[in-house]
């Protein structure tokens, strides 16, 4: 089954990165065919883009082929080209006849290319397990290039930062394009940008070593992003400690290039946050957490900041109109869906705004219209895409009845289903009771269980002893809730035999605060988690300590306010780098920033797990490719071919973090 068209065009800049994009042919054939006019065919019409017809053509070109080593070379060469033309089950037919264990070039290339049928089909990890390996001696260097660039992009999708970043400073080594290897070394610093400067250092080896370098320099760009003479004095100490580090010289001067061509600075702020009305209090925890960063900028450079009322929808437009009138160069808020969608109706905007909530798109987006929210939907995506990569294909989903959990089962639905995933069951919870034994037995096929095991009691007229079995074809449960209820629920799905069911749910089942008397309920639980509440220091004024003893009286419930306020504040400076591609990334409280071709702000979270009542972290979220549906699998006739389904394995309790540093 080929995918269709639309989702292949956005996949092709993806599968031509994977496939190297090299002018050598992926498969060379030997010298003794070099001069084969069918062969010499295939491999122009490869170089043209027909892969389709090359595909053909290497195929017929293989018959004739009485050398084994050359006939492999050849299916595989028609495999690849298969790939290209987005006929994946023609690529997987000819991976299952190819035989080449015996030939470790040809089978390191053949796992090459299974490794990117799984990458696009956003199975990471199964990709790392077919590229574990080594290239071969005598590999050449179009193909060490491609395995690294493929491990990097594995390590991106499941978003281990740290291992990308490795397998970048590999890639490096093997580049010889000035600019390529420019944009790959940017590439390196804006991978470990994301990490926290407390893991940066703990993670750094001592000078001289190569990747130790790399740290330290991110650290050196991350602190001093904005202030060139300082970065330039911080690199020439950095320079001495690390005389034969590979960066390029004019690595700095294309760093700042970029930055300055999208650095935003601002004279005349202005924030449109309700004084009153249901948004009233959310909005005072958001004011603090913007305040908070403003006050931590020097004096002299702190943007000037005016407040309005937005209390009412209605007042939206004439409060945007007050602000850009009074000389504001931008605006933070609204707050509500309604402003929003005034704003958005509004079309173009004479000075950006920073809306603090998102709406569905609906036609072409305002280029200064950026939305950002902490939106359950977006972790209802995060859940699907960490179960995906988990190597889960079949989930049952129990969420709380209303509003909220219809639109958290709805966005993880429909972003499971199009990567692939089925959701064999779904049950709503009432929140206002404390047994879920009915929704638990429904959603387990439990219930069924116990009518027929009734239904035999009153065929033979006596009792049965009887055992509930539980639907066995769930890979795991994506549960919504909030602490308490989750703390209910968890529990009674043990009691009634989903024990050794994984679960997966969002951060709203976590208070914020550690409480592990109360969270050993919640032990096995996996959920996204603002880096925020994790990895602040008592030494950064902007860390959770530090503001928890400015507004000791924070509900935890609001904590993520605050640290959305904060971002909010440190976004305003970037956007339009974020804007110019979704692979820009901020390092955020809420978590890593990135925006998508709508303007909106998305958070790539920290991954956890209670473990004895405390969260565990376990790594960062997935980074998946949006708009990707499931590809055929490689047909399991071949040891080296992907399986159908993957079992889950037992993992130990406390896990080493997938994202190389709990920050």
């Amino acid at each position: 089954m080929q995918l269709k068209t639309w989702n292949w065009l956005l996949l092709l800049p993806l599968i031509w990165m994977l496939a190297g994009c090299v002018p050598e042919s992926s498969v060379r054939p030997s010298l003794d065919t070099a001069n084969d006019p069918l062969i010499m065919q295939a491999e122009a019409l490869s170089q043209a883009g027909d892969n389709s017809t090359a595909a053909a053509i290497f195929e017929q070109a293989a018959k004739s082929q009485s050398d084994r080593s050359i006939r492999q070379q050849l299916l595989l060469r028609a495999a690849e080209n298969h790939f290209l033309a987005a006929d994946t089950e023609a690529a997987a037919q000819l991976l299952e006849q190819i035989r080449v264990d015996d030939l470790p070039h040809l089978d390191f290339q053949r796992k090459l290319l299974v490794a990117e049928m799984a990458l696009v089909r956003n199975r990471p990890d199964e990709a790392l397990t077919l590229l574990d390996a080594a290239p071969p001696e005598g590999t050449r260097p179009d193909q060490r290039r491609r395995f690294h660039n493929n491990r990097a992009e594995a390590f991106r999708l499941s978003g281990n930062l740290l291992e990308r970043g490795r397998a970048l400073e590999q890639l490096d080594l093997l580049i010889s394009d000035p600019h390529d290897r420019l944009e790959n070394q940017l590439a390196i610093i804006q991978t470990y940008a994301a990490l926290t400067d407390n893991a940066l250092l703990q993670l750094q080896p001592p000078a001289p070593d190569p990747h130790g370098g790399w740290l330290a320099l991110t650290r050196i760009v991350k602190t001093y992003a904005s202030d060139q003479q300082q970065i330039d004095q911080q690199f020439a100490a950095w320079r001495k400690l690390f005389p034969g580090h590979p960066v390029m010289e004019e690595f700095l001067d294309g760093y700042f290039k970029r930055l300055k061509a999208q650095y935003r600075r601002l004279s005349h702020l202005a924030v449109l946050l309700p004084e009153s009305g249901p948004y009233a209090r959310a909005a005072s925890w958001l004011r603090d957490g913007l305040l908070a960063a403003w006050y931590q900028e020097p004096p002299e450079a702190r943007t000037k900041l005016r407040f309005y009322d937005s209390s009412t929808p209605e007042s939206t437009w004439p409060l945007y109109r007050q602000a850009v009138e009074s000389g504001a160069d931008m605006v933070i808020g609204p707050l509500d869906k309604d402003s929003v969608a005034q704003l958005a109706r509004a079309g173009e905007l004479e000075i950006p705004v920073l809306a603090l909530n998102e709406i569905e798109p609906s036609g072409l987006p305002s280029p200064d219209l950026f939305q950002f929210a902490l939106s359950p939907e977006d972790e209802a995506r995060q859940v699907a895409e960490r179960a995906w990569t988990d190597g889960h294909t079949v989930a049952v989903v129990m969420t709380p009845a209303g509003d909220w959990g219809d639109r958290i089962a709805a966005r993880f639905q429909e972003r499971w289903e199009a990567l692939g995933g089925v959701v064999a069951a779904k049950r709503q919870y009432d929140s206002e009771q404390h047994d879920f034994s009915e929704p638990i037995q429904q959603l387990l096929n439990l219930d069924r269980s116990l009518q027929r095991k009734n239904e035999l009691q009153n065929l033979l007229g006596r009792k049965l002893e009887f055992e509930p079995r539980r639907r066995q074809d769930a890979g795991f449960i994506f549960l919504a809730a909030k602490p308490q209820k989750a703390r209910q629920i968890r529990p009674q799905l043990q009691f009634h035999h989903a024990d050794d069911l994984p679960i997966y749910t969002t951060s709203h089942a976590f208070s914020g605060i550690a409480e592990a008397d109360k969270d050993r309920d919640l032990n096995g639980i996996r959920f996204p988690l603002i880096p925020w509440l994790m990895t602040g220091q008592d030494s950064e004024k902007l860390s959770l300590s530090h503001l928890l003893r400015a507004f000791p009286d924070t509900p935890p419930r609001y904590l993520p306010l605050l640290a959305m306020g904060i971002d909010s504040m440190q976004l305003l400076p970037h956007l339009a780098r974020l804007q110019s591609s979704p692979h820009e990334v901020l390092p955020g409280k809420t978590g890593n920033l990135f925006m998508d071709s709508g303007n909106q702000i998305h958070r790539q979270m920290l991954w956890a797990e209670i473990v004895e009542g405390v969260p565990q972290i376990t790594g960062f979220s997935p980074r998946l490719e949006q708009g990707i549906g499931a590809f055929p699998e490689v047909p399991a006739g071949n040891p080296d071919a992907l399986p159908a389904t993957r079992i889950e394995p037992g993992a130990p309790a406390v896990r080493t973090p997938k994202g190389g540093a709990e920050g």
